[in-house]
């Protein structure tokens, strides 16, 4: 209780210190006196970034709580030269009038300014976490950045995200959604370094033109290669240590000649990072008395690779073809030693040595072409179409020492998928108020997987018809949407969207001779409404309904053991899960408070424990719940201390209600949890930086499990060494060793009792060195393509 209340002092202390407050607005328009939106406009203050606003669609910005100062606006946009003017800030708004830019064929005197942005910027459907300022991520994955940043839960288990407790996610990368998913995702997300990503886009409501996969909302992973308006390129360079080494480098590059673009980007990183995992479980069923311990001590080595080139060409004035290759190769490779000790009636005991060598190899490539059209400056088609392909190849076995023969299990899997995806977007702007978008969308795939057991006892080798089998699937989803923006005056804007996908698969399982197929139409409806209060206070409400559909990984029947007495397998007769969600937002001088209320009927719970007909073993599988009900409040209060202290804080409480029937009994539970996450940047020095950032999260409901409290402390520190000669950066991840894993079943009606464990590798220190080169500006191009959501729902 001392800390709750600690916790919401700290937060609520600064409530009470913006009453008052000083706008600053204008109006950005080019040569021709036309307005010019969705423009970068800032203001720095002694060469540190202080505030930041995009331009609307009719060119105008505004910016809260400025204090007394000098200041310099400077204001970017592509195809002009960067405006910079220097003014002088008392009390009271200021209305810079209209700011005219020009072409870049005109050379004007700039002035140069290095400054720093805000680590979160809250826009106005979503927030932005800007990479680049993070330091005590440095040198990790995009994945451990997520988990420490983002809100996000990462369940390296089974490979699921989910955001603040709401519920999965979906990634984009690049603004488009991807449809990497399950094992997959987590192989894709470790390989890709926080040195080549420059921001994270959270949106909880995303628009219609994304698919409505996600009941968390989505994220964003905008990369340097794809989004940089520079001729040049990045180049980094990490090394660390845990209990084990860490390596790694990646570079990025962008250049425009003439009508050509190309970028690209490629990176590299090796990571032993040894872990234990642990499992108590007790039995009470006629045939199994016994109470069973597994400890598990894994040495994974991580070896990934990830690249992406692209290609765009101006085939005439207002039309763009291209093209982008891009893979990864996400090698996981693991020794372990598992100890089981049995307690069997009290009265004898069981000691099983298990030596597990395991290998789950994810390749992965894909092609992708473009077309876009412009007609004139207000409105686009867009052409996309794409090839993906993936193959999993994770063989494993385990040698089994007891108190009798040896027994040695040999597993073979392998998966192989591929996608094929077209898609048509139009874009434009009809009127002053009025935009819109319209789209349709096809994608088929197919799904194999193959797992062969065998089980060996001195020298008889006898295969496991029932954990072998053969399991395919194809799918095809059919997706059309349309969203409208209206703007209603100067403070009432309202963003309405409407998607109908329609799913049908079929499911090919063993030997069964009649396939399981199934299929489905979805309208997905959305809007938000936006109203301007004063020049201070902002109201926003939004509704939308989502889906989450069961993933590859969910469905196919893998079998991951941990000892003889406990497995972990897929389940072919998940069903889909519907969301409906519904939320109001304040907005007041940067800062925010949110309320959400979600109901989601048929939630998809992960790895929750069965014991299986026998008694003989727990069997973990994700099952559906009948319903899931989510209040929620979350605060946003950044705030700066002094010139040289910034502080980002948010906290989140949720509420959550369950109801379902598993195994034979009905289950009702309900639970509050709350989510506090901070940032603390200290200026030590005009070149050099320092920062502490961390979260805690109190225990939540997992299914009819309980998911114990977590948190992390990290601290970095960066060094600048001038503009032309890079950054040094020193991160010290997880200081207290307090990001564990502890998930609690205890239920009588069935009874199931068990306790699951993960520790993993803490107190990482990572040295990380960063260097930009080149910066001239180019041309803007397309950027991604449409089939990054298809790999959404690959195992």
């Amino acid at each position: 209780m001392k800390r709750i209340v600690l916790i919401t002092c700290v937060f609520c202390c600064h409530l009470f210190g913006w009453a008052q407050n000083n706008i600053v607005k204008g109006q950005v328009n080019d040569s021709l006196n036309n307005p010019v939106p969705l423009v970068h406009v800032m203001i720095y203050k002694a060469n540190t970034f202080v505030f930041g606003a995009v331009t609307d669609f009719d060119g105008r910005f505004t910016m809260e709580n400025l204090t007394y100062g000098s200041y310099a606006l400077k204001i970017e946009a592509i195809g002009y030269t960067d405006f910079v003017k220097k003014f002088t800030h008392q009390d009271g708004p200021l209305d810079f009038g209209i700011l005219q830019l020009s072409s870049t064929s005109i050379e004007l005197d700039e002035v140069e300014l290095v400054g720093r942005k805000k680590l979160q910027e809250r826009r106005a459907n979503s927030l932005v976490i800007n990479v680049e300022q993070n330091i005590a991520s440095a040198g990790g994955s995009v994945l451990d950045l997520l988990g420490n940043m983002a809100g996000v839960s990462v369940n390296q288990q089974n490979g699921t995200l989910s955001l603040n407790g709401k519920g999965q996610i979906a990634i984009m990368v690049d603004g488009k959604p991807s449809r990497v998913d399950g094992q997959a995702l987590i192989s894709l997300l470790k390989s890709m370094p926080t040195s080549d990503t420059q921001k994270l886009e959270v949106f909880n409501n995303p628009p219609a033109k994304y698919e409505a996969a996600g009941s968390g909302g989505m994220i964003n992973i905008i990369t340097k290669s794809k989004n940089s308006n520079l001729q040049g390129g990045t180049v980094s360079l990490n090394a660390g240590y845990g209990r084990g080494e860490k390596t790694g480098g990646s570079s990025s590059f962008h250049y425009q000649y003439g009508k050509v673009g190309l970028f690209g980007s490629y990176s590299f990183s090796r990571n032993r990072s040894p872990e234990e995992w642990g499992l108590e479980g007790e039995f009470d069923a006629p045939m199994s008395q016994k109470t069973v311990r597994t400890n598990s001590f894994r040495k994974p080595v991580i070896i990934s690779h990830n690249y992406t080139f692209g290609i765009d060409y101006a085939l005439l004035k207002n039309t763009e073809i291209g093209g982008v290759f891009s893979g990864y190769s996400s090698k996981w490779e693991m020794v372990a030693a598992d100890m089981v000790i049995r307690d069997i009636n009290t009265d004898q005991i069981e000691m099983l040595a298990i030596e597990t060598n395991e290998v789950n190899h994810w390749k992965h490539s894909s092609g992708n072409f473009h077309i876009v059209h412009s007609y004139g400056e207000l409105h686009q088609l867009a052409f996309n179409y794409d090839h993906l392909y993936y193959n999993d190849d994770n063989p494993s076995n385990y040698k089994i020492n007891g108190q009798g023969e040896a027994n040695f299990v040999d597993i073979q899997k392998t998966t192989p998928i591929t996608f094929n995806v077209y898609s048509l977007d139009y874009q434009g702007k009809f009127s002053k108020s009025i935009r819109a978008e319209v789209g349709f969308k096809t994608t088929s795939s197919n799904f194999q997987n193959d797992i062969l057991v065998t089980n060996t006892v001195g020298d008889v080798a006898i295969p496991d018809n029932d954990l072998s089998n053969s399991t395919q699937m194809s799918e095809k989803i059919n997706a059309v949407y349309s969203s409208l923006q209206f703007h209603f005056g100067e403070k009432t804007s309202l963003t309405t969207g409407l998607r109908y996908e329609n799913t049908e698969n079929t499911l090919y399982r063993g030997e069964e001779a009649n396939p399981t197929n199934g299929r489905y139409g979805n309208l997905f409806p959305s809007a938000a409404l936006t109203y301007q209060i004063n020049e201070a206070h902002r109201i926003k409400i939004n509704y939308g309904k989502r889906i989450n559909r069961p993933t590859f990984n969910h469905l196919a029947p893998f079998v991951i053991f941990l000892g003889p007495d406990a497995l972990y397998s897929g389940n072919a007769n998940l069903q889909p899960a519907f969301v409906n969600k519904y939320s109001v937002e304040w907005g007041w001088l940067g800062n925010y408070i949110s309320f959400e209320y979600q109901n989601e009927k048929d939630a998809i719970a992960e790895f929750q424990p069965r014991l299986s007909t026998n008694g003989q073993q727990y069997i973990f599988k994700a099952e559906n719940l009948d319903l899931r009900n989510i209040v929620s409040a979350s605060l946003g209060i950044p705030f700066q201390i002094t010139q040289w202290w910034q502080a980002e804080n948010n906290l989140t409480y949720l509420y959550e209600t369950l109801e379902t029937r598993f195994d034979e009994a009905n289950f009702k539970r309900s639970k509050g949890n709350f989510r506090a996450t901070t940032s603390q940047q200290f200026s030590l020095s005009e070149n050099t930086k320092l920062e502490v950032s961390g979260y805690y999260q109190s225990p939540t409901l997992f299914g009819i499990s309980t998911f114990g409290a977590r948190g992390a402390v990290n601290i970095g520190v960066q060094h600048r060494f001038g503009k032309k000669h890079g950054a040094l950066k020193l991160s010290f991840a997880n200081v207290f060793a307090s990001n564990n894993w502890k998930i609690i079943t205890n239920t009588t009606q069935p009874f199931i009792s068990t306790l699951e464990t993960y520790f993993p590798e803490s107190r990482i220190v990572t040295l990380t060195y960063t260097k930009d080169f080149g910066g001239n500006k180019k041309r803007q191009k397309y950027k991604g393509n449409s089939a990054d959501e298809e790999k959404r729902r690959v195992q």
